[in-house]
Formats: C-alpha cells, structure tokens, sequence
C-alpha cells in the first residue's frame, strides 16, 4: 500500500465537498418524510433526464412535466431492470455504448451470482458515496479527525510475507489498514497490539473478518475494547454479532449496500435498519413487480450518478419495510433484511477461515466469465467451477489461478474446471461460494450460512 495512493483517494473521495455533504445529511437527516420526499423528487427528476441524454435505452420516453409526482411517473414509465439487462444489453443501459471513459470511475463486482459486472460512475457520485459513508460512521460516534482501522480486504502486504508489520498507517486519513490475509493465531497478538496501539474510535471491517480477529482475541485472553465497529459488504449474522460485541465491549454498526450502488441502508442506535432516502428511491417489490408489504425484491433507483444512471434495478437481495418511527429520532424508513448473500465458510489449509469478500477480489479485472463457482472440496483444496462466455481462453484461467495466490492465500491448492452450468438452488440463486469438505465443521467455528 503507497502513501500516495492514499493520498490521491483521499483528494477525490474525502474531501472538504464530501465532509460538507456529510454535515448537510446529518443535519438533514431528522426532516419530515414529507420534506425528504420533495428533496428525493428533485433529485429523481436529474436522475430521468440524464437517463435519457446518456441511455438510447430511455430516449423516447417522455419528459415528466411540472409539478407531476415523480414517484408514480417511476412506476408507470420505466420497467424493473436486473442485472441479467445489462449484461444482455450493454449497448442500450451503458453510456458511450459501452465504452467506459478515462475519467469515468469503474465499479466492479463479481457478485454473489458469479456472474461479473461493471458499472460506470461519475467523480460525484464517488464524492457522495464517501458523504454517506461518513454519515453512518458518524451515527456510530465517530467524529471527522479521529483515528480508526479497517480490516476490509486493502492489499497492505504481500501474502508470502511470514513476519509483520502486516498492517500500515495511512498518515493522510489517519488509518491503521490491517490485512485480513494475514488473520491466523501465529500473527495474533502482534495485530491486536498495532490495533491497540492506533487507539482507533471506530473498526471498520468485513464481518467475517472481524469475527476471526474477535476468536483470535478471544482464544489467546487478549483484552482490547474499541469505542465501535461499523460492519457491511458481507451478511452480519448474529452469532457473528454477539462474539464480537462480547470480546471488544462495543457496539456493532452494520450497514448494507451493493457495487450497484442502488440502496444504502444503515443500522442505528437503536439496531435498525435505515433505508437512506437521499441516495436512492427504492421499492420492495415481489415476484410480479408488485408493491409488497411482505418480503420481497429490493428495486433501486440512482440518484447522484448521471454517467450511467440505474433506473428501478433489481437485486436478488430481499427485505420488507418496517412500519412506525424509530426510537433514534430519524426520519429515514426502516427495512428487515431478509435471506442475503448465499455464502459458505471456506478455509485454507491451515485450518484459517478465507472472507467470500476477500474471494472475489481474483474475479475482478476479469473477462469472458459468465457464471463461476468456488468451492472447497478437501483440506486447503479448493475448486474453481467456470461457465465460460464468449471469448474465453486458457489466458484467463490462468490469470484467475495467478489471482488467487496474489490476492487471496498462498495457503490453497486451487484447480479449475470448466462446465456447463451451475445448479441453482431452490431459492432460486445459487452458491458463489461453496463448502463441500465434510471436515469443513472441524477446521474452524460453525457459522450460520443465510441471514
């Protein structure tokens, strides 16, 4: 990790427009649903018309005139997209027919469908992703200028490395960066003591990450307290929870989106879930593109990002509103999340429990890959199912191999193989990540799959 990578990141991202738009959120956060519905209205009629400039997809449909509800004009003029519409129709749903611009930031995901996507972003968007971030960092009580870690996957040293630091400073935020790679007992105490020492007042981390570093805690006697953790990109599942709000005496913050960036929900003091009114439109839809009350499909909507605007995009995720105002004060929706990422708990040969997060970090830059699968077959062997889309050839599987002894462990035997499709669960989704070893129980702690 360079210093001046930190630095360029922080000039773009966190910035004095960021920390503004941030300190607009909070004060704006406790309006009245009324007030919030007429700033999210404004911003979706932006959101409609670069639509139609920068989509041929959206060209003819027609301009919402003064004074409509916009909301109702969403519903009654544009379809329920998914991720399958833009992979099959990229010349229509991409800007540039596709062809992604030098200073158009890339968002990149291999999702928990396997199947990779990209989504083209604008430099403002980026800035107010960073400003939501930092409003729920602060509903943790983290203040702008204090220290905090992350442990969330930052290429901070190389996988071979056997003797620490296996962390690194970022002077320019103020940022103990920890590496999930190197997460084992040999490693323990010399992690915890650069934790203790950074004196952070928040942890932000993968929740498997942070359970791991929780047990590694746990298991040796080590007493570390930290003021909050602020968790997201993978389920929190509640045995996750309470081992790490026991061993570190805090809070826990979860907040939940996707690369998509089409729905931003963060959890209060309170533990609730907040559906972020000024970052997206979004709607809970069932299996008809109905309206529901129950659990169903969340649909979001794009409200800063006019380079490629998502209009009602539909996420295999599920959640169901929760009605009431909640005990915090805010005038924000809260959802229930309900069945989220389909993961299992893979291992290396040391027994070390591997983030899914951490995993698809050796799909992202590649290509010609339409559906893929991994799944831990023996102890430390792990397998690589690809269903390849055109273009495909042993360039890329090598690159994918080469990726996951870069990035992921030197501690795996890993081996592909190619098929024709991948079974899909009753659910309907399948598994990206698969724990097939029938010793899998013994390698590690039993945690729950689904949320």
């Amino acid at each position: 990790m360079k210093s001046t990578t930190l630095l360029a990141r922080h000039l773009v991202r966190r910035n004095l427009l960021s920390r503004a738009r941030a300190a607009g959120l909070l004060a704006r956060e406790r309006l009245s649903p009324g007030r919030l519905r007429e700033r999210q209205q404004t911003l979706l009629r932006a959101s409609f018309d670069s639509a139609r400039r920068k989509l041929p997809f959206y060209a003819s449909q027609p301009e919402a005139p003064p004074g409509a509800d916009l909301h109702g004009w969403l519903r009654d003029y544009y379809p329920v997209l998914s991720k399958p519409d833009l992979l099959a129709r990229r010349a229509e749903l991409y800007p540039a027919a596709g062809k992604r611009r030098p200073w158009w930031p890339l968002g990149k995901t291999s999702g928990t469908s396997g199947t990779p996507l990209e989504v083209f972003r604008s430099i403002p968007s980026v800035i107010w992703e960073e400003a939501f971030n930092m409003q729920a960092w602060a509903w943790a009580g983290f203040r702008d200028g204090q220290p905090q870690a992350v442990l969330r996957g930052d290429d901070v040293a190389d996988v071979a490395q056997t003797a620490p630091p296996f962390w690194f400073w970022d002077r320019f935020g103020r940022q103990l960066f920890m590496s999930t790679r190197h997460l084992s007992a040999p490693n323990a105490a010399a992690m915890l003591d650069a934790l203790k020492a950074a004196n952070p007042a928040m942890l932000r981390a993968y929740p498997s990450s942070c359970v791991e570093l929780a047990r590694l805690a746990d298991n040796s006697g080590y007493q570390l307290a930290l003021p909050a953790v602020v968790t997201g990109s993978e389920p929190l599942y509640p045995v996750q929870r309470e081992l790490i709000q026991r061993v570190f005496g805090c809070k826990i913050f979860d907040f939940y989106g996707m690369a998509e960036r089409v729905a931003y929900a963060a959890q209060c003091e309170h533990g609730h879930y907040h559906i972020n009114p000024e970052y997206s439109v979004v709607e809970i839809l069932d299996d008809h593109n109905q309206p529901t009350d129950d659990f169903g499909y969340i649909v979001g909507t794009t409200l800063h990002n006019h380079v490629m605007p998502l209009l009602r995009y539909r996420i295999s995720d599920r959640a169901r509103w929760i009605p009431g105002p909640c005990p915090c004060g805010r005038s924000y929706p809260r959802i229930e999340l309900s069945s989220g990422k389909v993961e299992d708990q893979l291992f290396d040969r040391d027994g070390a429990p591997v983030s899914a997060s951490i995993i698809t970090f050796a799909f992202k830059g590649l290509s010609h890959i339409r559906k893929s699968q991994v799944a831990q077959v023996g102890p430390g062997r792990w397998e690589v199912r690809l269903v390849p889309d055109a273009g495909y050839g042993d360039a890329d599987g090598e690159a994918l191999l080469a990726n996951f002894g870069k990035y992921i462990s030197n501690k795996l035997d890993v081996s592909l193989r190619i098929v024709d499709d991948i079974p899909l669960l009753a659910s309907g989704k399948y598994k990206w990540v698969a724990q097939e070893w029938k010793g899998a129980a013994a390698a590690g702690p039993s945690l729950p799959v689904q949320r």
